[in-house]
């Protein structure tokens, strides 16, 4: 269970079905975030892994989303019921799991959030709003479906301890990276569409946590709100 030397690794998205691309313009407006750039569906999965037919995804009973706010000073600290997920995401499940790879002898508990983030002269394109963070899961994958009219939008990589990105690459249509988010920081510029138009970035996050560590659950979504996760 190891990624290179650096603890991270680019890496190209499978072809996806057309109807998991026919859902970016339908995802609802993300209501947690201090504007209308962010538009979101979240569902979990937990996969195991078969000597003959691979990973397998079970969906879990949709719950609220929520993380620490060790990790989110913007919305960390709540639940945050967002729609699930209406697409298989199981092609890309599958190729972050071999990609890092995934220890195949552990199930998994994986995040998946569906995103657009919009711009135009009324709508900042803000793709991160708590700025460069850690999320604390075991490791994640930021996968860009696609970028239409924009600019912008810049992964950056960075050290526990600093700013100043160590990898930095604005990530292109079928382009992802999947990184040890234990060990960095991460982060993506603002995008920007010219003016009098509407511009728009589509991507995939996913996040992996071994089984018996899932940010899953009611004890898991009750230690987060009395802030002792």
């Amino acid at each position: 269970m190891a990624l290179n030397e650096r603890h991270y690794q680019f890496f190209s998205v499978p072809e996806l079905d057309e109807s998991v691309l026919r859902e970016f313009p339908t995802l609802p407006l993300d209501r947690y975030c201090d504007g209308k750039f962010r538009h979101r569906r979240f569902s979990q999965f937990r996969i195991a892994h078969s000597a003959h037919g691979g990973w397998q995804l079970e969906l879990l009973p949709h719950r609220p989303f929520c993380q620490a706010t060790q990790f989110n000073g913007v919305t960390g600290g709540q639940l945050r019921d967002f729609e699930p997920l209406r697409i298989d995401p199981g092609a890309l499940v599958r190729a972050g799991a071999d990609e890092v790879p995934l220890d195949t002898a552990t199930d998994w508990q994986v995040d998946v959030h569906q995103w657009r983030i919009v711009s135009d002269d009324s709508t900042r394109g803000v793709s991160v709003p708590e700025g460069p963070h850690q999320d604390g899961h075991t490791f994640s994958v930021i996968a860009v479906i696609d970028r239409v009219n924009i600019t912008g939008g810049e992964t950056q990589l960075m050290p526990m301890d600093s700013d100043r990105p160590f990898a930095r690459t604005v990530l292109q249509p079928g382009q992802a990276v999947v990184l040890d988010d234990r060990r960095m920081r991460h982060y993506a510029t603002d995008i920007a569409a010219p003016r009098g138009q509407e511009g728009h970035r589509d991507l995939f996050l996913l996040a992996y946590n071994a089984w018996p560590d899932r940010r899953y659950g009611e004890a898991y979504e009750k230690a987060v709100l009395a802030g002792t996760w």
